[in-house]
């Protein structure tokens, strides 16, 4: 990864962060893969909002493929309407 030693360091707690989480919600195993997704919201100088959407990977990016990534997003988006259907 490149990036200054900040932001690596910052990197690598996430991802200890994103381990201690899985664990204590009852995940088994090794974490292997993760994504990170967040919205940020903001206002100009005018007044008006502006939303910044950003995805967070492993090490800021090129260790995970983006085939696995997309994947691994698409379940996540499949499940989450499969329990908005079901609640509806």
């Amino acid at each position: 990864m490149s990036g200054t030693p900040e932001l690596r360091d910052a990197y690598q707690r996430l991802e200890d962060a994103i381990t201690e989480v899985c664990h204590l919600e009852g995940f088994n195993g090794v974490l292997t893969e993760w994504v990170l997704v967040s919205a940020a919201q903001r206002y100009d100088e005018d007044g008006d909002g502006i939303s910044q959407v950003g995805v967070l990977v492993p090490d800021g990016g090129g260790q995970v493929g983006y085939h696995r990534l997309l994947g691994l997003l698409d379940y996540a988006q499949v499940r989450m309407r499969a329990e908005v259907a079901q609640d509806g």
